[in-house]
């Protein structure tokens, strides 16, 4: 299948050198379609519901790959540094980090006490996905 990459994630990817490009680029086009349907692994696969738009997450290395299925192949919306504040902010369906409503939600409390608890050398129980 072929796929194709937004400008923010063609962004991201070019940061890296070009031999991890190809890497990462190889293990996505390795990926079947049923994994992302329930046959994988649930850690490394992931939904997320954005509106009327469902994008199948799939981690690779430390990034996180939101995609999009399609008939003539396959879309990479956002490449995302895994356990950062946009991505957690891209899965929660904020808007944008400055999203005010982000403050009312449970979940980003959860995720800056789980840093917190990091950086002090303990583990939390968040585990959104």
């Amino acid at each position: 299948m072929q796929v194709n990459f937004s400008v923010q994630s063609m962004e991201e990817l070019n940061r890296l050198s070009i031999d991890r490009q190809m890497e990462l680029l190889g293990e996505l086009a390795n990926l079947r379609v049923e994994q992302f349907y329930g046959a994988g692994d649930e850690e490394r696969f992931g939904r997320v519901q954005r509106g009327p738009k469902t994008f199948y997450r799939v981690r690779i290395g430390d990034l996180r790959f939101y995609l999009e299925f399609s008939p003539v192949g396959i879309f990479c919306s956002h490449v995302l540094p895994e356990h950062t504040f946009r991505d957690f902010c891209f899965r929660c369906g904020f808007s944008s980090p400055n999203d005010s409503s982000a403050e009312k939600n449970g979940a980003l409390w959860q995720f800056l006490e789980e840093g917190e608890a990091k950086k002090n050398g303990s583990q939390s129980e968040f585990t959104a996905k």
